[in-house]
């Protein structure tokens, strides 16, 4: 009778440690994943420039009779427009300044695009780094709490 009770005894014991090591797993974790918002960028439109011909006439002294009688034979009105050495010079460098100010402009759209991919990708990674922390966190306490088995063990 004493050895059919140790029987009894162990098999419930069995069975309970059974039961019990299923209650103590550990939660599952689940990972998600979402892509970073990439940030457009957004250049200005430059203007299409279609230039027309110009044709330049040099009026020296020596030529000014005959650039005057070929202004009246080509049935064009007769004005002369002119520029001084400087003029010409200040006119070149109003045409570079103009480029200049364009790629100024198209360079602070790469700049904004550029800072707001770097703002996004900071924020995705701080987002990152607290759900780390989070899991971080869970998994100690798992780790800290006692399972039914871990509280029945008398050499504890």
């Amino acid at each position: 009778m004493l050895h059919r009770s140790t029987k009894n005894v162990l098999g419930c014991g069995l069975a309970l440690l059974l039961l019990s090591s299923c209650a103590s797993l550990p939660p599952s974790i689940t990972v998600s994943t979402k892509p970073i918002e990439k940030p457009t960028l957004i250049v200005p439109p430059i203007d299409q420039v279609t230039m027309k011909e110009v044709k330049w006439i040099i009026v020296t002294e020596e030529n000014l009779e005959e650039v005057i009688a070929e202004l009246k034979t080509s049935g064009q009105p007769l004005a002369i427009f002119g520029l001084s050495g400087q003029g010409y010079e200040n006119l070149s460098t109003n045409f570079s300044a103009i480029r200049a100010m364009e790629q100024q402009t198209i360079i602070a759209a790469y700049r904004q695009y550029y800072e707001a991919s770097s703002d996004a990708l900071d924020s995705a990674n701080q987002q990152i780094e607290s759900t780390q922390d989070e899991i971080d966190s869970q998994q100690d306490a798992n780790s800290k709490k006692e399972s039914v088995l871990d509280k029945l063990n008398p050499f504890k």
